[in-house]
């Protein structure tokens, strides 16, 4: 009457375990992570290649448009002015939705994997906790089938195999 060890409990706990902490990192780092994620400076984009993420007015007018037409000037560090051209003008963007996007897509795949291991966990915890009288009642059951007739070679299952039965005629 020793009981053995479920497997599908091992996998569930193990599962729990692994899956819960990836699960909990990935979501972690999505909620609470840094939102001032931008881009290097290196990197910075032209006015004109961030034309569809947001538009800058200036006097009710677009930037890019007082840009084209030479409308805005600026001061050196000699005190002379000099027209702003649009080659002067770059944009870092703030990074953040897209990887926090990502992080969610991560974050999915670990719910995946945590939600399967909760479900072997249960499925393992019903079948050690289950009555070892029922377990085996079920085992003696099937065991208790008519199995069905061995067919073997090339005989029927009504002829014998012994070469005294055999006749000639």
């Amino acid at each position: 009457m020793k009981r053995r060890l479920n497997p599908l409990l091992l996998i569930g706990l193990t599962g729990v375990s692994i899956s819960g902490a990836l699960f909990g990192m990935d979501y972690g780092r999505a909620i609470g992570g840094d939102p001032n994620i931008w881009s290097p400076k290196e990197l910075a984009l032209p006015l004109e290649q961030t034309a569809g993420h947001f538009q800058i007015l200036f006097d009710g007018e677009p930037l890019a448009d007082h840009l084209a037409r030479n409308s805005l000037t600026a001061l050196g560090p000699e005190g002379l002015a000099y027209f702003v051209t649009p080659e002067m003008v770059r944009v870092r963007l703030n990074n953040w939705p897209e990887i926090r996007g990502s992080l969610f897509h991560v974050a999915v795949y670990s719910a995946l994997g945590l939600g399967a291991s909760i479900a072997c966990l249960i499925i393992g915890l019903i079948e050690s906790l289950r009555p070892l009288g029922a377990r085996r009642q079920m085992a003696n059951a099937q065991a208790d089938r008519p199995a069905a007739p061995r067919q073997t070679g090339l005989f029927k299952p009504d002829q014998t195999t012994r070469p005294s039965a055999w006749r000639r005629g």
